[in-house]
């Protein structure tokens, strides 16, 4: 569970996607994979810590993963909005999560 992340977010906050944990404009296979390495092998923390929140709990971990493949492979939900392909500012922002920075929209 990564809560260093996290710094009390702003409604006013960059716009960003939710579930683009690599900040790269698409939400794909290499999100989860992101957030894999981040979480367990030392890889970098994404920017924008609430587009990596895929299930919108207010928490990064697995399920956020788990979530993405899901949405990406199995017919589960999309991450709730801001989703993949429509930039916003968090509309649940009651969480610790942040997003410093987002440049893909």
């Amino acid at each position: 569970y990564i809560a260093a992340l996290g710094g009390g977010g702003s409604p006013s906050g960059p716009e960003f996607q939710r579930g683009d944990c690599n900040a790269d404009g698409s939400f794909n296979i290499a999100d989860a994979i992101y957030t894999l390495a981040s979480l367990f092998s030392g890889g970098p923390a994404g920017p924008c810590a609430d587009s990596c929140d895929s299930n919108d709990d207010g928490g990064l971990n697995i399920a956020d993963a788990i979530y993405t493949l899901a949405a990406l492979f199995s017919g589960g939900p999309t991450p709730a909005p801001p989703s993949p392909g429509n930039c916003g500012e968090d509309g649940t922002d009651t969480d610790a999560l942040d997003c410093v920075t987002y440049n893909a929209c």
